[in-house]
């Protein structure tokens, strides 16, 4: 059996941000998508309550705040990652603009609603959030609405008082591949190679007229990358990944 994969969401998300990807691999593989973590109140919290659901060894995948969990977690992840894939994250601490934006979307989600604040954030985050399957968006909103307007306050400012990780990436000690859309405006395509030059021997992957959501924007062309990737390293590893 080819090692579990763990999908590692994003700000106000939970395992119905990875759909796409959970219907895939599940063929295939044990697909994690830790929970109970969005209602901490840093980012190293979110660590601690992430690494109590991880399994001896695994891939991991990790999106936007993701990233910024995993970051945080990499002294207690040495040695137990067959593979990393970053998509969409930043390395740096919060830039001011973000905070502005991101207190923007939090007065709108305090006077109309999370459903509402969603859509803008989400919005956003896309090249085009209305091309994505409106099924998918309506669990998106709904995770966003269960999850509630004080789980979103507290992981934005979480974020915000984000350490500037960069120090950490020397301690990645697998293969990374790290993965950004040529039009994200969160967590732009320099940041994403900034992760990419201090990992040595990662692989660098840039999504044509994509914005902070690949996952979501391309779902069939990342879960092609990811099993790719996922295929690679089982089988550096000894056990080959199987699709049917």
């Amino acid at each position: 059996m080819p090692e579990p994969l763990v999908l590692l969401p994003g700000l106000q998300s939970d395992h119905r941000s990875w759909l796409y990807q959970t219907r895939y691999f599940s063929t295939s593989r044990q697909v994690i998508v830790p929970q109970r973590h969005q209602h901490c109140l840093s980012i190293a919290a979110m660590g601690e309550k992430v690494l109590e659901q991880l399994p001896p060894r695994f891939h991991l995948a990790a999106w936007s705040m993701g990233g910024y969990i995993t970051f945080q977690m990499l002294p207690q992840l040495r040695g137990r990652m067959s593979s990393l894939t970053l998509v969409s994250t930043s390395a740096r601490p919060e830039d001011p603009a973000s905070t502005a934006r991101r207190m923007e979307n939090l007065e709108l989600a305090e006077q109309q609603g999370m459903a509402a604040s969603n859509y803008r954030t989400m919005s956003q985050a896309c090249v085009d959030f209305d091309a994505v399957d409106p099924l998918i968006r309506a669990e998106l909103r709904d995770a966003s609405v269960e999850l509630g307007l004080e789980a979103y306050r507290g992981q934005l400012q979480a974020i915000i008082d984000r350490p500037d990780t960069r120090p950490m990436l020397k301690l990645v000690d697998c293969p990374t591949l790290v993965l950004v859309g040529d039009q994200d405006t969160v967590t732009p395509p320099e940041c994403a190679r900034e992760i990419h030059d201090a990992i040595p021997g990662s692989h660098f992957e840039l999504i044509a007229n994509c914005g902070h959501c690949a996952p979501l924007e391309y779902p069939e062309l990342v879960n092609q990358l990811l099993d790719d990737w996922l295929a690679k390293h089982d089988m550096a590893k000894g056990a080959a990944s199987v699709r049917a």
